[in-house]
């Protein structure tokens, strides 16, 4: 019995779909530390390559650089979410036991300044001036963003087992793509029926989007978070180390960055009669945020990446309305892979179409 050959490639073609989606299926729990994984091994290539060349071995590389993550990322970020839940557990007993109507008289109206601001806000809004209105607009304002950080890392500590599977996964991932890096990519590159040179394309961009993401912005975010964060320690604001944490998180967002939260503070700060610390927060973080984003980011970065802000900023925006903290990441990513296609397009079809 002879074969039909467009039977048998039928069948081919449907097994193959169906394998794919089995794997994706089965990867799909852990596709954020894989995604995460990749990305990490992306921004320590470089560093893979160099320990590689000292040690001549790439297990040897591999490993030093998961013991590095271990060490810079692991350690930290758990030290700082206990911390952190202890600060919003702090602050949302704060809330609810020592702001009276006492306490917020005290704090807004012992200054004419505080007392004219707040004036001029419930008349914009036809609101008649009210302590326990305003109480009870402050202590909900308050809760909803404190409780929910304190849930969060309270969900985090509840679920440390599948933390630490994820980060294990993470690992795992890392250094089997560092330590088998050429036959992991000539593996995607045959998987891929795209040109060659259009894959080398897109994972250079993928690659150059990773380092100014986590790298160029994580640094800068660090910089402006830290000392924003010690000069709220100075002018006496509590929580200053959640709010230092909460600014490094915001520095990711062009344009916006830490100015939603030390803008706020200034208004704070003035309400209450702090004229002097108002003045020094505002113009201290807003000479950091400047020269951060307008001189230290373009330096560190270069020209890898040329994106501009007010897209780059969308893509933030939209990315984390749809993945939420992560968004972050995958937001720049795919208008990056995006505006790569456009590139190729353009360099290739445009130039058939024409032909044809």
């Amino acid at each position: 019995m002879q074969e039909n050959p467009n039977h048998a490639n039928a069948v081919f073609l449907f097994g193959y779909i169906v394998l794919i989606g089995l794997i994706f299926w089965m990867a799909w729990p852990f596709l954020t530390s894989i995604i995460f994984a990749l990305i990490l091994a992306g921004v320590f290539h470089p560093l893979k390559t160099f320990l590689e060349h000292k040690t001549n071995s790439p297990i040897l590389a591999s490993a030093g650089i998961c013991l590095l993550i271990v060490v810079s990322v692991f350690v930290p970020l758990v030290f700082l979410v206990f911390k952190l839940s202890q600060e919003s557990y702090a602050l949302y007993q704060y809330l609810l036991a020592d702001l009276t109507e006492e306490r917020l008289q005290e704090l807004i109206f012992q200054s004419e300044y505080g007392k004219t601001i707040i004036s001029k806000v419930f008349d914009l809004t036809g609101i008649q001036i009210n302590l326990t209105y305003l109480k009870e607009l402050i202590i909900d304002a308050a809760k909803v963003g404190s409780s929910y950080l304190l849930e969060t890392l309270n969900a985090w500590i509840a679920n440390i087992f599948i933390f630490l599977l994820h980060f294990f996964i993470m690992l795992v991932v890392i250094f089997a793509v560092l330590a088998n890096d050429d036959n992991i990519k000539r593996f995607l590159l045959d998987f891929s029926p795209l040109p060659d040179e259009e894959e080398e394309m897109m994972i250079e961009k993928f690659n150059q989007m990773n380092y100014v993401t986590l790298v160029g912005n994580g640094l800068g975010g660090i910089i402006q978070g830290v000392l924003a964060g010690v000069a709220f320690f100075f002018v006496g604001i509590d929580s200053y180390m959640l709010w230092s944490t909460v600014m490094i998180i915001l520095a990711f967002i062009p344009l916006l960055g830490i100015s939603l939260v030390y803008i706020p503070a200034c208004l704070y700060l003035l309400a209450i009669g702090e004229i002097w610390g108002s003045v020094i927060i505002f113009f201290y973080c807003t000479a950091i945020s400047l020269i951060v984003e307008n001189w230290f980011k373009p330096r560190f970065v270069g020209k890898r990446v040329k994106i501009d802000s007010t897209l780059v900023f969308l893509s933030i925006v939209g990315g984390m309305s749809v993945f939420g903290i992560a968004g972050i990441f995958y937001g720049p990513l795919i208008v990056s892979v995006f505006l790569t296609f456009v590139s190729l397009y353009h360099k290739k079809y445009t130039q058939l179409e024409d032909y044809y």
